[in-house]
């Protein structure tokens, strides 16, 4: 969303920062960047090299905060905690501050898609939004013969797909990864998923019908 193939984003991401403004007051948002296309390009060209995950994750790691980076600088306008943040202690603080709080990858062995959940329990958030270029579940890789998509799961349901599909590999490809899906199942937190459209973005911040899957 952030980060493709053809370099950042800048239009969603400018459509993004109109979004939260128009909720300014009402909302506070923190966002979790992922590493995008330029992680995967890293990495896909020296997991033959670098052999240990854990560096893989560092590499991935940095660059979810290089995204970060740029996201808090486009999203300037707004009430924005002024770092990105990297640690769940600064969070709490920066949460009381600000907000728009953004943050990246925080350690090896875990995706942005559990940031974003422990951040979600950590503020006692009833809602996650995850935002990415496929807006469903489906009951199996889209790519394969036959894949349905899931309007409506549980938490059991999507921790069962992840049980299945997340081969926790660095920069692996499943839709939400399985450390997320438990926190979010032990803490109820309502998963909603879309895809690049803000109109979309927007009705499932307000609760409202929209293209994607929900989890609850």
């Amino acid at each position: 969303m952030i980060s493709g193939e053809k370099g950042v984003n800048v239009e969603f991401i400018k459509k993004l920062a109109d979004l939260f403004k128009r909720y300014s007051g009402e909302y506070k948002f923190v966002v979790t960047v992922g590493g995008g296309y330029s992680n995967r390009l890293y990495v896909d060209s020296t997991r033959s090299i670098i052999m240990n995950n854990s560096v893989l994750d560092q590499i991935g790691i940095a660059f979810t905060r290089i995204n970060a980076l740029v996201l808090k600088d486009l999203f300037s306008g707004l009430d924005i905690y002024p770092n990105v943040v990297t640690s769940m202690e600064e969070l709490r603080q920066a949460v009381n501050t600000s907000g728009v709080v953004i943050m990246g990858g925080l350690i090896p062995g875990i995706s942005t898609d559990a940031v974003a959940a422990l951040a979600c329990e950590a503020m006692n958030g009833k809602m996650l939004i995850n935002a990415s270029s496929i807006a469903y579940v489906y009951d199996r890789p889209p790519a394969e013969k036959g894949a349905k998509k899931l309007e409506r799961l549980t938490h059991q349901a999507l921790l069962d797909l992840a049980y299945k599909y997340d081969s926790r590999v660095a920069k692996s490809s499943f839709i939400f990864d399985l450390v997320a899906c438990k926190i979010a199942q032990r803490a109820s937190i309502e998963i909603r998923f879309v895809s690049a459209s803000i109109a979309d973005l927007e009705a499932a911040m307000l609760g409202k019908e929209h293209n994607g899957s929900t989890v609850k």
